[in-house]
């Protein structure tokens, strides 16, 4: 069973406790990003997709998903859950907030981190649910994410004949009077040895926004503190804040919307 909350729902909170109270078996809870340009609905991306066709006999799923839009901009469902399930623990009440929750009866069993592809989540899912839930065999150890297949040998040097020629690797003279081209010149378009070109400005991508910097918070600081101060930061373009400005201020607000949430995201994937 799938069943998908959504951030603008005003009753979402209420909506996911009664769901996690209310589910007997294994029960898979966590927040994702749903936005107007998706195309597909929640419960039909992946790892969601693949975990219901494979383990959907024992295992129920609630996706909370955020639309990025301003009716839902200032909650916080799965924080709301995660404080409620460690009163007592910041640190597991974050991790169980950002990643992938597993519960039955209502308690939490573990939480599986979110690793950045539905590939690799869905490897480590079912690594979880084989040691919770009956029937749920192992993932094949080969398939484990980042492991690396053995490097080839190198190859050998190519040969430039015997020994005699292979001091003078370019053409002989031609007899009308070209010297071969030097190393870096014009004619050649390898440079020496020790140097490598520099790509043009353009040609490279600018970095993205450093998260600690967009909440205005210093780096290493505390995920509960973190947590406080990205809710009073995102309080302060509240719609009803900025309702008697023109609409070129709530635009703006969007915006910076959007990136604050942007940077706390990013601040879920980093495993400090």
């Amino acid at each position: 069973m799938q069943s998908v909350l959504y951030f603008s729902d005003k009753q979402v909170r209420e909506k996911l406790f009664a769901f996690v109270d209310a589910a007997p078996g294994l029960l898979l809870v966590t927040g994702l990003r749903h936005g107007a340009a998706m195309t597909r609905p929640p419960q039909a991306r992946e790892p969601f997709a693949s975990l219901e066709a494979l383990f959907g006999d024992v295992l129920a799923q609630v996706l909370v998903a955020d639309e990025g839009t301003t009716e839902g901009m200032w909650r916080d469902p799965m924080g709301d859950l995660g404080d409620r399930l460690y009163p007592e623990d910041k640190k597991r009440a974050y991790a169980a907030a950002t990643g992938y929750l597993l519960l039955q009866a209502g308690k939490p069993l573990t939480v599986v981190r979110k690793h950045g592809g539905p590939a690799d989540d869905l490897w480590f899912l079912q690594e979880a649910l084989s040691r919770l839930g009956p029937g749920i065999p192992p993932p094949d150890p080969a398939k484990r994410p980042g492991t690396r297949r053995p490097e080839a040998a190198p190859r050998a040097p190519p040969r430039y004949g015997p020994a005699s020629t292979r001091e003078e690797p370019w053409p002989r003279s031609s007899g009308r009077g070209e010297a071969p081209p030097r190393s870096g010149s014009a004619d050649d378009p390898t440079p020496p040895r020790g140097r490598r070109a520099v790509p043009p400005p353009e040609a490279v991508e600018p970095e993205g926004k450093d998260p600690w910097v967009v909440l205005g918070i210093a780096r290493g600081t505390p995920k509960d503190e973190a947590r406080k101060a990205f809710r009073a930061l995102i309080a302060q373009y509240h719609p009803d804040k900025v309702a008697h400005l023109a609409p070129e201020f709530h635009t703006l607000a969007e915006r910076r919307t959007r990136e604050i949430l942007d940077a706390w995201e990013a601040l879920g994937r980093d495993p400090a």
